[in-house]
């Protein structure tokens, strides 16, 4: 009865403390449990580098670093290749190393609210990636290999200074959200006419006067359009007869 009245009470504490087995908010600790460190929560600590120790937690699968100074993921990223988040949002990140494209593991990537101009080539690597932030960055374009990403499902690539997208984007046919409102788009390639499971598209305040490819017309499980008073529209989507389709104007 003894032990059993210890073992709740300990449960008890896990529970209430917040307490997750392999769950460390501190460099140090988890330093102390290399082999059981599995997700490193070091959001808001102001750092301006990801700490060198970090690197050493090899079985490391989640690491947050929300909101931080953070200016460089550096090439030390590959030491951590079992990782399957990465959360570098509102940072100040200005350059990823293409040593990114060794987490083959990844499957949510995010770098949303930072400085970013461009992103390497390597990322086109992450075969594994299901979700991409890139929300509220700098990005003037995207490389090719973004078409390699066969298990992206969700992008977002709202808010930066976007002019159009790589014709490989179409290779990703497994993507269901596609968010590229408010950008500098002059063009849309036709090739996104390929993203057949695409539901959700987001082009509202994209680019002025941008014209839709009618491309777009072969979406046929395309559920929600969002789009702005300047948005040239597709007949055929005007006048598409799928009851679950829905124009929506922002």
């Amino acid at each position: 009865m003894k032990t059993f009245l210890w073992t709740g009470a300990l449960i008890g504490l896990l529970f209430t403390s917040g307490c997750k087995p392999g769950k460390y908010t501190s460099i140090n600790s988890a330093l102390k449990n290399k082999n059981d460190a599995k997700i490193l929560n070091l959001s808001r600590d102001g750092l301006t580098e990801i700490p060198d120790g970090v690197f050493q937690l090899k079985n490391l699968e989640e690491l947050i670093l929300f909101k931080n100074n953070i200016t460089e993921i550096p090439v030390e990223i590959s030491n951590l290749k079992n990782l399957k988040r990465l959360v570098v949002s509102r940072n100040d990140l200005k350059r990823i190393s293409g040593e990114i494209g060794q987490l083959t593991q990844l499957k949510e990537l995010s770098l949303s609210f930072n400085e970013l101009e461009t992103l390497p080539g390597e990322i086109g690597n992450l075969k594994n990636l299901e979700e991409l932030k890139l929300q509220y960055n700098n990005l003037k374009a995207l490389p090719a290999e973004i078409g390699n990403l066969e298990n992206l499902a969700y992008l977002y690539l709202d808010h930066n200074d976007l002019t159009t997208l790589p014709p490989e984007i179409g290779q990703c046919k497994n993507l269901a959200l596609l968010y590229i409102g408010k950008n500098s788009m002059e063009r849309l390639p036709s090739e996104m006419g390929n993203l057949s499971n695409l539901a959700e598209l987001d082009v509202a305040g994209a680019g002025p006067l941008l014209d839709l490819p009618a491309s777009l017309c072969n979406l046929t499980k395309l559920e929600y359009l969002f789009v702005d008073e300047t948005t040239v529209i597709p007949y055929c989507l005007q006048g598409k007869l799928n009851p679950r389709f829905h124009i929506i104007l922002k």
